[in-house]
């Protein structure tokens, strides 16, 4: 942990300014002639610093600050609208969820954005609870669980394996494309078998079947592409431009 000399306050290895005082961390580190603080007053910039000085931890934790203030203000704010109005609640309820679920889901990704398994589990679990959710404010249809959990596990666990794929990757060039390619392929098979057997009690796939052939056609000539060319720091030397 950094300590600033300015103010004292102990600063986090990602900072590099003191949220107190404002001071950047190379000023604190280098201890130069700037730690004169009249100096400072002089040149008026001894609070001052802009977002492109933060980190990129520190601005994604504001953003999901930002974001946490605008969410929890909105779901305040229907709820007191819709018990002033109909005197119970009603259909603050949809904002009330749906902003909370949203409200986890940043939190997530700002938080475990390292810890991939967990990160895409417990994003699963709370879309899951809130697909169960709208389920019982709509009178137990049985969607959620029938159709909407299971496209969003198969959803989840595509996502995960492709980002798993291009951690994994150790040249990455369009060969990304060409696997987002496929998964999105995958994810429309799903939906459709998911739905299909909703529907008929068996899996039946169609329209789904004639595009992830067009995809892995698609895919193979981007793959193809990419391995004749991994040697090549730039696809302007392949097409000549």
């Amino acid at each position: 942990m950094n300590e600033c000399k300015k103010c004292g306050v102990e600063l986090d290895k990602s900072m590099n300014y003191c949220p107190l005082c404002g001071e950047t961390v190379d000023k604190i580190v280098s201890n130069d002639i700037h730690q004169n603080k009249t100096d400072r007053l002089k040149a008026g910039n001894q609070n001052s610093y802009n977002l492109n000085d933060l980190s990129i931890p520190q601005r994604r934790k504001l953003f999901w600050e930002l974001s946490g203030i605008i969410l929890i203000s909105g779901i305040v704010i229907s709820f007191i609208i819709d018990l002033i109005i109909n005197k119970s609640v009603t259909w603050s309820k949809y904002s009330i969820t749906i902003g909370l679920v949203v409200f986890i889901n940043l939190s997530l990704i700002t938080f475990l954005k390292k810890h991939l398994f967990m990160m895409f589990l417990l994003s699963f679990i709370s879309t899951s609870t809130l697909l169960v959710l709208l389920d019982i404010f709509y009178m137990h249809l049985g969607w959620g669980l029938k159709i909407g959990i299971p496209i969003v596990f198969f959803f989840y666990a595509t996502l995960f394996l492709l980002i798993f794929a291009i951690k994994k990757s150790r040249q990455k060039g369009i060969n990304l494309i060409a696997y987002a390619l496929i998964a999105s392929g995958i994810i429309c098979m799903t939906i459709e078998g998911v739905i299909s057997y909703y529907f008929n009690n068996h899996i039946v796939l169609q329209w789904s079947i004639i595009l992830i052939v067009s995809i892995l056609a698609v895919s193979a000539i981007l793959l193809f592409i990419h391995f004749r060319l991994k040697r090549v720091t730039e696809l302007k030397r392949f097409f000549h431009i």
